[in-house]
């Protein structure tokens, strides 16, 4: 009886603790359950064309896959392919199945690739655009090879992005295929990922596909000329292994976009040309949360699309008193996509309240000219109401206890034996003697230090003195140290003439800040003489000579 009471409670106690064990592996599981993610090759797209969803589950998987009907509705599924994964790296094992589809739009219009579930988790959502292939495509679906080239606007200001999209067709197979590299006479040009090969229906022709984007932005007024490209290829010969190929080369017609000068209208201060320009800050702490001697720092961020981070400005903070500022240095990040730069800008400043009290932070507005509906427009940081409290009591006690400290007794002045007067008067004629060999020495060297002095004013010194100046962050020293090393190094103390000299779009609009800030009606103390010395040290880099051959104009598609 005994033994089947413990047979018995063994039984209960293992079951139970294979319950237990089930129980965690399944929470377990599912707190670790496996992600499924999507991505996509191209956004941008036209009628007919093909691109790759890449959908990846993050576990092995044996049979089965993602559930495909929603997207079928829109997508026509030309090719399906699954792999699975398995790496080592660093110590850490990396497994996953990714399943690549190849589609195909069956409209134009905005789609967008829906979620797909597949045991019970779902990828993201992805737009996608699909364009109507243009006539001039149509046009020359007879030929072997011919360009379509895109631009998103014929009509711009100076600085303003502009979007150009080149495409050369195909219809033959070839080797040896070059593009010549994309150079814009006065203007800055900015590869917008690689060069992508693709297919593509035509009117029932089964095409090739070469894409390039680049973001151009024009550093003058006028008419901007972006050169047609040149493409070279040898056709291969199907019917003769050993031949070389027959050379082709085909090259585009050139573009031309209106280039318009900063309005009239737009205000003293750095030229922002943009789609959408936005501003927002973060504080260290709440607004009444503040105390006296106790920094608080705010951090600014600028975001400016089809404008670089160097491009964008660094806030100026009207001055409030009671509050002090202590500007750090700002860091600038570029990103790009289909759409072209997104630029940002990244302002850190430690504020310190000397006194308590209700102050209100003025809002700050950064003008920006909309290309959208060529209008000025202001991203606006608005006001604050900071409440400042007294310093903590122990510093006060501390201070305090502090002042009561009686000063410590003076010793007693004791008299100076007679027997060394006679050293003090030995130790005076001493000094007399060196003096006037002193002032022998200088006058004699007067002329010599004087020329030396002129010697050491040179541009490298102006450097120097600009460079402690923009330390220091004294404006007016800046404009002037900046006019020193300008006279010297060009001739001229003209700053606009420099920033021409050195055709810099960062230290254009770092003079014209350090301007805006010495001879505005409101001053500010928020300004950081340190963005003028870097962008006129980079501008300097950029303009000495480099030892590089420029022989070769047409660079491999693929290396």
């Amino acid at each position: 009886m005994v033994k089947r009471l413990r047979l018995r409670s063994t039984l209960t106690s293992l079951l139970f603790s294979i319950i237990t064990t089930i129980g965690l592996l399944a929470i377990v599981s599912n707190a670790s359950a496996a992600t499924l993610t999507a991505n996509v090759d191209r956004k941008e797209i036209t009628e007919n064309d093909s691109f790759r969803l890449f959908l990846r589950y993050d576990e092995q998987v044996g049979f089965g896959q993602p559930d495909l009907t929603e997207l079928k509705k829109d997508f026509r599924i030309i090719n399906q392919q699954r792999s699975n994964q398995f790496r080592s790296m660093n110590g850490k094992t990396v497994s996953y199945t990714e399943w690549t589809l190849l589609l195909s739009p069956l409209k134009t219009g905005k789609l967008i690739i829906p979620e797909i579930e597949f045991k019970g988790q779902k990828s993201q959502k992805i737009k996608v655009s699909v364009n109507t292939l243009p006539d001039s495509v149509k046009e020359q679906i007879a030929k072997e090879f011919f360009f379509d080239i895109d631009i998103d606007t014929k009509s711009t200001y100076v600085q303003g992005q502009i979007l150009y999209t080149e495409k050369l067709y195909y219809t033959v197979n070839h080797e040896d295929a070059t593009l010549s590299e994309l150079k814009v006479t006065d203007a800055l040009v900015i590869p917008l990922g690689e060069v992508r090969q693709y297919t593509t229906t035509v009117s029932g022709q089964r095409m090739g596909v070469y894409e390039r984007r680049y973001a151009i932005f024009a550093e003058e007024s006028g008419e901007l000329v972006i050169p047609g490209q040149k493409f070279s290829a040898n056709v291969v010969n199907s019917y003769n292994r050993w031949s070389r190929g027959r050379p082709v080369s085909v090259i585009a017609k050139p573009t031309r976009i209106e280039v318009k000068t900063r309005p009239a209208s737009y205000p003293q201060a750095p030229w922002l040309p943009s789609n959408e320009v936005v501003v927002e800050d973060r504080w260290s702490k709440p607004n009444n949360e503040w105390q006296v001697g106790e920094p608080v720092t705010r951090t600014i961020l600028i975001k400016a699309h089809g404008l670089s981070g160097s491009q964008l400005p660094s806030i100026a903070l009207p001055i409030v008193d009671g509050l002090k500022y202590y500007p750090d240095q700002s860091e600038y990040n570029d990103q790009s996509d289909n759409q072209g730069i997104q630029g940002s800008a990244q302002q850190s400043l430690a504020i310190v309240p000397t006194q308590s009290g209700r102050f209100v932070i003025p809002e700050v507005r950064i003008p920006w000219w909309n290309l959208t509906k060529n209008t000025l427009e202001y991203a606006i940081l608005p006001a604050q109401t900071i409440n400042v409290a007294e310093a903590a009591i122990t510093s006060n006690i501390a201070s305090s206890q502090v002042a009561q400290i009686p000063p410590a007794a003076q010793p007693p002045n004791t008299a100076v034996a007679d027997n060394s007067s006679g050293l003090w008067i030995i130790t005076t004629l001493l000094l007399l003697i060196s003096n006037a060999v002193t002032a022998f020495l200088l006058w004699r060297d007067k002329v010599p230090k004087k020329a030396a002095q002129r010697e050491m004013t040179k541009p490298s010194q102006h450097l120097k003195h600009l460079k402690k100046a923009c330390q220091d962050n004294d404006a007016d020293s800046i404009r002037q140290h900046l006019k020193n090393w300008a006279q010297e190094e060009y001739q001229t103390s003209n700053l606009e003439q420099v920033s021409e000299i050195l055709n810099d779009i960062a230290l254009t609009n770092a003079i014209r800040e350090l301007d805006s800030y010495l001879y505005q009606a409101q001053k500010n103390s928020a300004f950081n003489g340190q963005v003028v010395w870097n962008s006129l040290s980079q501008a300097i880099k950029k303009r000495k000579p480099k030892n590089t051959s420029d022989k070769e104009n047409l660079k491999p598609l693929y290396q």
